[in-house]
């Protein structure tokens, strides 16, 4: 992990920015399957906003637990998320747990998003309680 370069805050929010046409596309695919539920069993907006999160958790959970190891933007960025002590792929629990935590990150005005500036292998909050890192791959 010594030869590693860790991917910068600013790399990060382009890979973000990247994700967003895949993550406005969920939420179309979601729209569409609610109306037709709607029309055909009387479901509700509730299931829409429920179905949409749980579409949002697995886009980024499983992509960054694959061989992957990223998101469609982090691919094009060219970073990776790794398990922080082995340079390994992490684990669906582990990307469900660094998820969570990134979303309380964002809530608290951005506060554990902007440690990545600050820290030496540029982890946010998220990365820190989930034991991984963003790294540029080689």
């Amino acid at each position: 992990m010594s030869t590693a370069t860790y991917a910068s805050i600013f790399r990060r929010f382009a890979a973000f920015l990247l994700d967003l046409p895949f993550i406005l596309a969920l939420y179309y695919v979601c729209g569409s399957i609610c109306i037709f539920l709607e029309d055909a069993w009387g479901f509700i907006f509730d299931t829409y906003i429920i179905m949409y999160i749980i579409m949002i958790i697995i886009y980024f959970c499983s992509l960054e637990s694959s061989s992957l190891q990223g998101t469609i933007g982090k691919l094009l960025i060219g970073i990776q998320v790794q398990n922080s002590h082995e340079d390994s792929r992490i684990t669906f629990t582990t990307a469900l747990l660094r998820f969570v935590v990134k979303i309380f990150s964002i809530l608290v005005f951005g506060l554990g998003i902007l440690l990545i500036i600050f820290t030496k292998k540029h982890q946010g909050l998220h990365d820190l309680v989930a034991g991984t890192v963003v790294v540029r791959e080689e």
